[in-house]
């Protein structure tokens, strides 16, 4: 069975053509084709080519962006191969990510580099990050522990929000204001300005307020069903400054959002949540030499939660991290060779605050993680070698070695062959080791999370209009936590996070795009997984919520300079709602439509529609999937 849906989907892929962005969207706006080198930061925490990347990247660029029916972050991931979403409800639900079947606290989100998750469940609610502050993001596929420490076993999504400079025509500043009525009803208000001043500093603000009234997120079936309207407000701001100085640079950015959320919960338990999230960093880089650098930046992240119904208080968590990161690197070149040498330190503190509704407090409120880490890159003619080693140590459960191995080889012009392995790990989280609820305590013996993970992949850029990128992967988690009962002859007593997990995920993507003329672009994915627990208990099941089939298509259609429409659709396999896989969430199929036209150089009006056939379905248990959204927007750039 698994090698005929693997057949048909090469069949597909070979019959269609995907405008995804692997490969940093070969096919732009308007069909045009980019063929310029892309560069990114995230693998190696250091600039390298993506046409030569030893591990699989997706970069969704700007144009990908506007050019999407999402109406938010988890919206737009969800198309992508290797990601999955999961969600409580529509916007402004949480909302969690998971690269490749692993869990969505072993996937390591970043805001420009910098650990947004919360101390206190390990994730990052998506619906924190508006799309509006976003200027790319990249996502880095399989373990990279060895580069970023804890919680990368299976991937790293960094998102990068908007950054200054001199405008792309030219001018020395610009920016654009945009103002969308929304149905569910609801409406945004955004804008931005980006540029250089005369003094050299380069800077980028920006701004937005969303609302809606929403949707009943839950099924009438649910724990705490409330037959209301869950709505969502939300207000954000983002920054970036730098400066290029004779000795370097200097540059800090962040990211702030304000939001309350409402959703479904038995009276008189709290139904509405308020939420302050941040994330920024400040830094420099010194230029010792054309090929010796060092960088020094100072981080801080905050997730705050306050839940209340009325009077009523419920939990109230805050979290904090703040954290130090050095490196130097240099690089050596010869007649033939290029060697790259990387070495740092990194240094947080995460510390919580609050308590559950219950009025009990954290037996434990901070802890310290220090780490000293080296990379090692060698590149001759057409093979590229990566390597890397880290050590981390953590305050509450002792010390974590890390390590990676890729490489990949330009077979001939266009196409190159890529493999890598590497080791992951995920600290417990401060809810995994300390929950203070008497019914569902945190385990203070708890170990950390560990991984294996393997790779191997093939890029192909066939010609200035086609390009195609696959790849089989292995992931294989040991000591994965989940819960378990305090005392296993009490299956009704009291339950906690243990170490009683083993899980082999295997995989293959592909991304395939094509522009057949100037008009008609297009493109298709695949994503084949087979997700598993293989714990002594429970072999050959499949892991919870983890997505074992997805495939899209998508069509572009520009017939004049002024207009361009894309079609997208989506189909999804069932999911397992629970770990004996007796409960499977159903199959579905969702189409989405954007229409874009610009009055004049500076003028756009967008239309889009999401899900615009109304598909009910679930990523979650008892939660509604968001039926058909509407969107008309209009952007005026000055």
């Amino acid at each position: 069975m698994g090698r005929t849906i693997l057949l048909a989907g090469v069949a597909a892929l070979a019959l269609t053509g995907h405008a995804g962005a692997q490969d940093a969207d070969a096919v732009g706006t308007a069909g045009t084709t980019k063929l310029d080198r892309i560069l990114i930061s995230t693998p190696l925490r250091r600039e390298t080519s993506l046409e030569r990347s030893t591990s699989s990247v997706t970069v969704i660029d700007k144009e990908e962006i506007k050019r999407s029916a999402a109406p938010d972050l988890p919206s737009l991931l969800k198309t992508y191969t290797g990601v999955t979403i999961t969600s409580n409800g529509g916007l402004g639900a949480d909302s969690s990510v998971s690269i490749r079947g692993t869990t969505a606290a072993q996937t390591l989100v970043l805001v420009n580099g910098v650990r947004a998750g919360s101390a206190t469940v390990g994730t990052v609610n998506l619906s924190s990050i508006p799309l509006s502050s976003i200027d790319h993001i990249e996502i880095a596929k399989g373990g990279h522990s060895a580069q970023y420490g804890a919680d990368a076993i299976g991937g790293i999504i960094n998102i990068i929000t908007k950054q200054g400079g001199v405008c792309a025509d030219g001018r020395n500043s610009c920016g654009s204001a945009t103002v969308g009525v929304m149905h569910p009803w609801g409406g945004y208000v955004s804008g931005g300005l980006q540029g250089r001043s005369e003094s050299g500093i380069d800077y980028a603000l920006g701004a937005q307020v969303i609302g809606t009234q929403g949707y009943d997120f839950t099924l009438p079936t649910a724990w705490g069903h409330e037959p209301d309207r869950d709505g969502f407000r939300q207000g954000s701001a983002n920054f970036s400054l730098a400066k290029d100085l004779d000795w370097g640079r200097i540059y800090a950015d962040g990211l702030y959002a304000r939001g309350r959320i409402q959703y479904d919960s038995n009276f008189p338990t709290a139904n509405e949540a308020d939420t302050d999230n941040f994330s920024g960093k400040l830094g420099t880089r010194i230029d010792h030499s054309d090929t010796w650098s060092s960088t020094v930046e100072l981080s801080s992240a905050l997730d705050d939660t306050s839940s209340f119904r009325g009077d009523i208080k419920g939990d109230d968590f805050d979290t904090r991290r703040y954290g130090i990161f050095a490196s130097t690197q240099k690089t050596v070149e010869t007649d033939a060779t290029r060697h790259v040498f990387l070495g740092g330190v990194e240094a947080y503190r995460e510390s919580v605050a609050g308590s559950s509704i219950s009025g009990a407090a954290y037996d434990r409120t901070s802890r310290d993680l220090t780490a000293v880490f080296g990379q090692y890159s060698f590149e001759y003619e057409a093979l590229n070698i990566d390597s890397g080693l880290r050590y981390d140590h953590n305050s509450q459960f002792g010390g974590a070695t890390t390590y990676n191995l890729g490489a990949s080889y330009e077979l001939t012009g266009g196409l190159v062959a890529r493999a890598s392995f590497a080791t992951g790990f995920r600290a417990p989280t401060f809810n995994d080791l300390y929950y203070p609820d008497p019914f569902t305590p945190g385990n203070p013996n708890l170990k950390p999370e560990k991984s294996r993970s393997y790779e191997v992949g093939l890029r192909w850029q066939a010609s200035d209009d086609t390009s195609l990128d696959m790849a089989v992967y292995r992931n294989e988690i040991s000591d994965q936590i989940n819960w378990a009962p305090i005392d296993p002859s009490d299956p009704f007593g009291a339950w906690h996070p243990d170490n009683v997990q083993q899980v082999r995920i295997t995989g293959f993507e592909a991304t395939l795009s094509h522009r057949f003329n100037e008009e008609w672009s297009g493109g298709a994915s695949i994503d084949i997984r087979q997700p598993l627990n293989v714990s002594p208990d429970a072999p050959g099941r499949y892991v919870i919520y983890a997505d074992r089939f997805k495939a899209t298509a998508e069509l572009t259609y520009s017939p004049t300079p002024q207009l361009d429409l894309t079609g997208r659709v989506l189909y999804g396999a069932s999911r397992y709602a629970d770990e004996a896989n007796q409960i499977k969430l159903p199959d579905y199929v969702t189409a989405d439509f954007v229409a874009r036209y610009s009055l004049d150089d500076r003028s756009r009006f967008k239309f889009s529609v999401e899900n615009m056939f109304n598909a009910q379905y679930q990523t979650k248990r008892y939660y509604r999937a968001p039926g058909r959204t509407m969107d008309l927007s209009f952007t005026r750039e000055f």
